[in-house]
Order: C-alpha cells, then structure tokens, then sequence
C-alpha cells in the first residue's frame, strides 16, 4: 500500500470534483486531451513513460510539462489499495483505491481524463488540525495535484482512526491517553487510590482521606472518601487497580458499605466504583442501576485527572 495525495480542485470547481468524490465514490484527474488520444490512452495502458512523456510533450508543449508527473502517478503508479488524502476547504477527506484507473466517460464534457473508484475511509476531516499531525498539515500546503506521500502512512492511519472513532485531537485528550499509558506501565493499587484522592482534593474536597485496610466490624468497604461540606456531599469510592473489567463484587462492596453508614439530615451521598479496567461486566452494570452506583472507567478517570488539573504528586 502506497499513500498519496491528490487534488481534485487544481483547476478550480467548475467539475465539481469534490461532488462526484462525495456522491459517486469516484476520483478524477484532469487531462481530458490526454484521454481522447488513442496514442497516450495505450501508453497509460502499458505503463509506457517513454511514450507517455513523448505524446504529452505533443499534446502540450511546454506549456504544463511539469504537471505530467500528476497524471502519470494518478493513472500509472496509483494501484487497488492505496490510499489517497484528498485536501479540501478547511479539512480533507481519506479514501482507499479500488480496482485500476479507469478512462472517463466524461471527458467530452469536461476536464475529466481518468478516474478511480474509491472506498471512503473518513470523507470529511475537519478541521484539519483535529485530525492531521503537523507533518501532514504541512505537506498539504503543497500545490502539486498529484503526489507520493508514503513517508507520513502512519499520519494518515491516525488521521483515519481518530476520524473513525470520533476522537479529532485536543490536548487533554492526548494528555489523557497518555496518563492511562503510564499508569498502565508503572501504577499500583496504592498509587491509584491516592491519586483518586488528591483529584477530590484538587477539585475543593475538605481532607479527603484514604480509609485503614484493617479495621474490624465494617461492612462492604470503601477505598477513599471525600466530603464538600459547603454542597452538604459526600463521594464514597471503592477504587480498583484492574485490567480488563471489573465485575459486580466492587459495586457489592461499596453498595453495602454505603448501606450501612448513618446519613446526617441535609446531606446527599453518592457511591462511586473507580477502575483503571477497560470497562464493566454487565452484572456490575445492572447491579450499579439497581444501587445508584456511578462507574468510572480508566480511560474516564485519566480524563478526569487531566481536567481536574492532573498534578500527580
């Protein structure tokens, strides 16, 4: 797979390139003096550059000779699979090859030469800076129509990704993510329920604390508690070092713990399971419905941290 860029506005809009791609899946290149020449139609068939260049320079002079290198890329050297990033105002659109470059019926009604059909990975990234890292951002400043930009494939994966799951860039979002990696790699059960009680203290939580492990009598059991007493609200949170998912015994703990506190008149108590799991089972989802638990996954809570201020200690 080879990665490309293509401009289907070169010469302006008046094809509407950016409607056939949008509407018909299909990509165009200009040239259409080219495509109604039989001699230039069987040197693109056979890949022939030294012809190609031969009747190109008859078709056209030296009037565009150095624009030749964009059709011979777009109808020679693209092929099924590659794919093509597609700059547009204000964003660009990603779309894979499919089959081979074929001549366009249009090219009697318009600056049309060839065509390819085309898969449509993300049809509209926008902005660009959401989606492009700054080497693709800055490699679309180039005004070429067509050009090989194999070097930034992985940019173009990113792109594609954060298009399809619906995660454009933002800095607390990398931020996050990085957070989850490190924890990932280095956290511990200890360091995770401190640092789920300094994100209350960062937040105004008066003295939040970390409860003993080893008190007799207790019921359920709770990780880390945190007060608002100017909000008259109580957090209670059974805090989680896990991978994979967490199942219902965490939402069991906290819920009989809470169950069995004595609530002071005015106050609202809430009842937290925090996990640096990718998620929760369905047992620990319904039994947290039945119990008025809030679940918080991992990726969720870095997100939290991020937005609280971070400033782990």
């Amino acid at each position: 797979m080879t990665c490309w860029m293509h401009r289907c506005k070169h010469w302006g809009d008046f094809w509407g390139g950016h409607k056939i791609l949008d509407e018909e899946h299909r990509l165009l290149v200009g040239f259409s003096d080219c495509a109604n020449s039989e001699e230039m139609i069987a040197a693109v068939e056979k890949k022939d550059g030294n012809a190609f260049h031969e009747i190109y320079r008859t078709i056209y002079g030296d009037e565009i000779w150095r624009n030749r290198w964009s059709l011979w890329y777009f109808a020679c050297e693209m092929k099924d699979g590659d794919v093509v990033v597609v700059p547009r105002d204000g964003g660009f659109t990603v779309c894979q090859l499919k089959g081979k470059a074929l001549l366009s019926e249009r090219r009697n009604e318009a600056d049309i030469g060839w065509e390819w059909d085309v898969e449509m990975l993300a049809p509209m990234c926008a902005p660009r800076e959401a989606y492009a890292s700054a080497a693709l951002l800055s490699r679309m400043k180039c005004r070429q129509t067509t050009l090989n930009i194999d070097d930034l494939t992985e940019d173009v994966a990113t792109a594609v990704k954060r298009f399809r799951y619906g995660k454009p860039f933002s800095l607390p979002g990398e931020l996050a993510d990085m957070c989850h990696k490190l924890l990932a790699r280095d956290g511990s059960p200890d360091q995770f329920e401190r640092l789920v009680r300094d994100y209350f203290a960062r937040l105004g939580a008066q003295n939040p604390e970390i409860l003993s492990k080893h008190y007799d009598g207790k019921t359920g059991d709770c990780d880390v508690v945190a007060a608002f007493p100017a909000l008259r609200l109580e957090i209670s949170v059974q805090a989680k070092f896990h991978a994979g998912q967490t199942d219902d015994w965490a939402v069991r703990q906290i819920a009989e713990y809470a169950a069995a506190k004595t609530p002071e008149e005015n106050w609202t108590y809430t009842n937290w399971v925090v996990s640096f799991a990718d998620g929760f089972s369905e047992d620990a989802k319904k039994l947290a419905r039945e119990k008025g638990v809030i679940l918080i996954d991992g990726k969720e809570f870095c997100s939290m941290l991020v937005a609280g201020g971070l400033g782990i200690g």
